[in-house]
């Protein structure tokens, strides 16, 4: 090393003035700032175990049971439960000793934006290869990968994925340099983190093949094979055999896991078959690519329109991107192109790579047109953070303050079942479920969670979903408030923490309506009459409510003018709609007072968590008029 340059090495002015410590200064900015955001969502219980509690309890298995990537999410689909059974990541053991530092979720959180923000080195050494060297371009560029909403929006997640990036950009310097042992090196590790790389690989060598064929070209006419050739043949050949033993092993501890994909619907339910049946019928395959339509060509606007496009003036790179577009394009599952996933991973560093070559032929052509570009980049960039989504939570509401409490009544050694949001909390323990499994020690249901009525992900799907679990009498219930429910096995006594819901209706908010609007002077506002004569006899319906165990009072406004001997309002409650009457409650006009506002009461108890309906009838001989009704709830159990 030279005089001048160990000089460098060692002068902190030139390292606070370099590129490098820019890049560091805005990577510390975006972690520290990406990760805080997470944290918080995370307690506000925004995350859910697909797929933080997933690799949270994978992680945790490995360290302290010495169980191979043990996890329970997906038990019911995987019966190894083991990751492995699911997706071959041997990439994950190169997080144990880091998760070891700090065993909790969070730890996962903060881990995500410092794998995106490694990206920025290898990202910085392509602009550099390309002749770019515009301070200003490179900080825009730094901030444009950072914040690139396709990366940014899973902000309160995390999946091995995240590594992608910077792993394939490193690799892609070096292959830009020819520099192939090393970009070899860092394809091995991409190959590690997920099975679908190995398509990756096989596009990598073709995109190689293309971009260096008039070498290739003149090394065959001398009936040569040059470094190009063999680098390709080694990567073709490395990702057929890598996805050959990624199926085997995937196969091993899941036999049934490449022969149940669901998400290429009618191409077929295993890779092979999706593969064959997508080239041997184009006409199927461009139907099915156009299913869903707007939704696939948003989302391919999503990943381009941040770079504002650059990455169609030099797409030979998007080569490699290639198979993941395909996949995600073809697939029915909505999740595959959606920017709101961590697939986006899988495409993301090839089209950075055309972004940057063609901002340098831009360069080569009119430099007033790559200012243009760079702005509009600007303006573009401004308007893609709108993407993140306004449902991301970052304050922790009255919901997360009682779940909060609700685990504190939880011991550590205890086994659970929860709610998806709530797993990642708990997810320190091996007999932990998020849906329902008899026999734990203990079951946490929140039953306005976006989760209570949907089917969980695949393979977690043959599950019960949380509205349709059956909870046995053995259970009782520990804590009752709000629509939380903590059930503890074998526990008799009183309800220890309890506090009610209260649901309120009126004209706007009811269904099915026979009535019409009118204006009240007595209540100062609207109420809905069912006039004189009116032959239907359901005057309105108060939609279905999931409400929990315990016993509830339900109060109603309203007026009948004039009273007439014959009248009636009847209240029947029902579950599952057009099945089951849970109660029926009838008014007539003997116990109307007057003809004034009246309220009318009437009690019912529920045992178990149900959907409720309240549908309300009366005659047509008089005016009846409804103001509101309110359902409380007044005890727990």
């Amino acid at each position: 090393m030279s005089l001048i340059k160990r000089d460098r090495w060692f002068n902190l002015r030139f390292w606070v003035a370099s590129d490098y410590f820019l890049l560091f200064v805005i990577a510390l900015i975006y972690v520290v700032a990406v990760s805080s955001f997470a944290v918080l969502t995370h307690y506000s219980f925004y995350t859910n175990a697909w797929d933080l509690g997933i690799y949270a309890q994978a992680l945790y298995s490995t360290l302290n049971y010495g169980k191979l990537l043990y996890y329970t999410v997906e038990a019911v689909g995987n019966p190894s439960r083991s990751l492995f059974g699911i997706h071959f990541s041997p990439f994950l053991f190169l997080l144990v000793p880091v998760y070891a530092i700090y065993q909790n979720p969070i730890t996962l959180l903060v881990l995500r934006p410092v794998a995106i923000s490694m990206g920025l080195i290898p990202l910085y050494l392509i602009i550099r290869e390309n002749k770019i060297v515009d301070r200003r371009f490179v900080i825009l560029f730094a901030v444009i990968y950072l914040v690139y909403p396709p990366m940014l929006v899973p902000i309160s997640n995390f999946d091995v994925l995240s590594f992608i990036p910077a792993i394939f950009l490193s690799a892609l310097y070096y292959v830009e340099k020819k520099r192939y042992l090393r970009a070899y090196i860092f394809i091995l590790l991409a190959l590690t983190v997920n099975e679908f790389v190995s398509l990756i690989v096989v596009a990598t060598a073709v995109y190689i093949l293309l971009s260096e064929w008039r070498e290739i070209l003149r090394s065959l006419r001398r009936k040569k094979v040059n470094r190009d050739i063999a680098f390709s043949l080694v990567l073709l050949l490395t990702g057929v055999l890598w996805f050959a033993l990624a199926s085997a092993v995937i196969t091993y501890f899941n036999p049934a896991a490449l022969e149940t994909k669901w998400e290429w619907g009618e191409l077929g339910s295993s890779p092979r078959e999706i593969i064959f049946n997508a080239l041997a019928n184009p006409v199927k395959t461009l139907n099915i690519l156009f299913n869903d339509g707007e939704r696939k060509f948003l989302y391919v606007v999503a990943l381009l329109g941040p770079l504002a496009f650059t990455s169609l003036l030099d797409p030979l790179a998007l080569v490699m991107a290639l198979p993941w577009l395909a996949a995600s394009l073809l697939s029915i599952n909505p999740l595959y192109y959606s920017i709101e996933t961590q697939y986006p991973a899988f495409v993301s560093p090839f089209i950075f790579l055309s972004a940057i070559k063609g901002i340098k032929r831009l360069m080569g052509f009119n430099m007033s047109i790559m200012k243009r570009i760079v702005t509009l980049m600007v303006i573009v960039l401004l308007i893609s953070t709108l993407l993140i989504p306004s449902s991301v939570r970052f304050k922790r509401d009255e919901t997360s303050w009682i779940i909060t409490l609700a685990l504190k009544e939880i011991p550590s050694d205890a086994s659970a079942s929860v709610m998806p949001e709530i797993f990642p909390h708990i997810c320190n323990r091996l007999n932990v479920y998020p849906y329902f499994v008899d026999g734990v020690d203990y079951v946490l249901i929140n039953v306005y969670s976006w989760w209570y009525d949907v089917t969980l992900p695949r393979p977690a799907h043959i599950a019960a979903r949380w509205c349709d679990a059956q909870i046995s009498d053995e259970y009782g219930i520990l804590l009752n408030m709000k629509g939380i429910v903590l059930y503890k096995r074998g526990y008799k006594g009183a309800v220890k923490y309890f506090s009610g819901v209260r649901f309120t209706y009126t004209f706007c908010n009811v269904t099915d309506s026979s009535g019409k609007v009118i204006w009240s002077e007595e209540v100062s506002g609207n109420v809905l009459v069912h006039e004189t004569g009116n032959p239907a006899p359901l005057f309105f319906r108060v939609p279905y409510k999931f409400l929990p165990p315990g016993k509830y009072n339900v109060t109603a406004s309203m007026k009948v003018s004039p009273i007439i001997s014959g009248v009636f309002i009847r209240f029947e409650l029902r579950t599952k709609p057009g099945e089951t009457r849970v109660l029926t409650k009838e008014y007539f006009s003997e116990e109307f007072i007057g003809d004034g506002w009246e309220t009318l009461n009437f009690s019912f108890t529920i045992k178990k968590t149900m959907p409720i309906e309240i549908a309300v009838y009366v005659s047509n001989f008089t005016d009846i008029y409804f103001h509101s009704l309110s359902v409380l709830q007044v005890s727990g159990a």
